[in-house]
């Protein structure tokens, strides 16, 4: 066990698999009691068996602001709120339904919006708020525009909350992975598309291979601990946003 977040109590949403989870691992090694929160109660319990002592899971759905408010409203206090819930929607404009867009809107964005505002009067000074935006906040991708909204939002409103907690000691930064291995995305689409689409992405990558979820938790880490970074967005993209 390494020392950095001894003592920390951090809540991650989308904790059960994917980034979430290998946010939440890196968090437990170094020295951090994480709860994780997912609405897949199977998935959760079988994250919590692999992550230890140190973790606790609480089935919710970050979509239901009571339920957000029940969560929050469990724990004494909340040192680093990571919100990494997931979820995608591929195709075209015209065959996405208006219905599934306002439902990814209400994971991935009212949900990261609904965990600060419950979570925050659990906060004081030196604590970390981390969302969980895309490389789509800065580049255009056909097929994904629900997602691309989405992740432009995010950093918009992280940037704005950056200024607005900093004088209750409160950092608020960004993490923007890119093409990233066994994350929801992928998930979301049939082995062909997700063949073609990692295929046409790595041809515009400069690193030329997808990253690890463990690579997202080495900048997530970084936010967590550093307490001079706010208002900041990382690109974990192996450089497709430079290119």
């Amino acid at each position: 066990m390494a020392d950095q977040l001894v003592n920390k109590i951090s809540v991650v949403t989308g904790g059960g698999s994917g980034i979430g989870y290998a946010i939440a691992e890196r968090f437990i090694y170094e020295g951090a009691q994480v709860v994780i929160a997912s609405r897949n109660r199977q998935r959760l319990d079988a994250a919590v068996d692999r992550l230890g002592p140190r973790a606790q899971a609480i089935a919710t759905d970050v979509a239901d602001d009571q339920l957000v408010a029940q969560l929050c409203n469990q724990l004494e206090r909340i040192d680093i709120l990571v919100t990494c819930a997931g979820g995608a929607l591929f195709g075209p404009v015209a065959a996405v339904s208006p219905h599934a867009v306002r439902e990814l809107f209400a994971t991935r964005f009212f949900g990261q919006l609904s965990m600060i505002h419950y979570a925050v009067p659990k906060m004081s000074a030196g604590s970390a708020i981390i969302l969980c935006s895309g490389a789509a906040d800065v580049i255009g991708l056909p097929m994904f525009s629900a997602g691309t909204a989405i992740d432009g939002a995010i950093s918009s409103m992280a940037r704005s909350l950056a200024i607005e907690l900093a004088p209750r000691g409160i950092r608020v930064n960004t993490i923007s992975p890119g093409l990233i291995k066994d994350t929801q995305i992928q998930s979301n689409m049939s082995q062909k598309q997700t063949s073609q689409f990692v295929q046409q992405t790595l041809a515009a990558i400069p690193l030329k291979r997808q990253g690890l979820p463990a690579e997202v938790a080495d900048a997530a880490l970084f936010l967590a601990s550093c307490e001079y970074v706010t208002g900041q967005i990382i690109q974990i993209d192996g450089g497709w946003s430079a290119a």
